[in-house]
């Protein structure tokens, strides 16, 4: 991977990860660490590196960025910039197995509108792809907690809105996934 492009990877995931605005300083640089560590360079911060990677993503229309006189910069996230946020998240989703169960099942439903096709089968896709045992057309359901991933991707796919989860302690015919999941 070349380092221009995982610094600025770096700037998009700080935002994204700052809840889609990020206010910081470039005076001395208050950058987080993380971020910061991409521009330094002999123990300096290289604010013009930071500076063209910032203006870089803003001319690809995937932030917005502004200066104000007190050396304070806003930077805010548009809606192409969380789609190549999460896109690089989303491929690599999984959700990580505890080594014990605690018995609590994580329903998954949702009711996409027809002019969401294809996030809906994407979706779908993407849940059987993980793992997720689909019930019914949109009902899936997992055994172990998977909410930060349901919120990744309803997000990725902008169905948050469309999608219910729920916890479930029990059910008829469990035993049956039981065995499916090797629990």
């Amino acid at each position: 991977m070349h380092t221009k492009d995982s610094a600025t990877k770096k700037i998009l995931k700080y935002v994204a990860m700052s809840g889609g605005i990020a206010v910081l300083s470039l005076a001395a640089p208050l950058l987080p660490l993380q971020l910061a560590k991409a521009y330094i360079r002999g123990k300096r911060f290289e604010r013009r590196a930071f500076l063209r990677d910032v203006k870089r993503l803003q001319s690809r229309k995937l932030i917005t960025f502004r200066e104000y006189a007190d050396g304070k910069a806003e930077i805010t996230l548009l809606q192409d910039g969380k789609q190549k946020v999460l896109s690089g998240n989303i491929a690599q989703i999984t959700v990580k197995r505890p080594k014990k169960w605690d018995g609590v099942w994580h329903l998954v439903m949702f009711d996409i509108p027809k002019t969401k096709n294809r996030a809906r089968d994407a979706l779908r896709h993407k849940l059987r792809d993980i793992g997720f045992y689909q019930i019914q057309k949109s009902v899936f359901l997992y055994p172990f907690p998977c909410e930060k991933e349901i919120e990744l991707l309803g997000a990725y796919f902008s169905v948050r809105d469309n999608i219910v989860m729920m916890r479930v302690s029990g059910f008829e015919g469990e035993e049956k996934l039981k065995r499916h999941f090797k629990l």
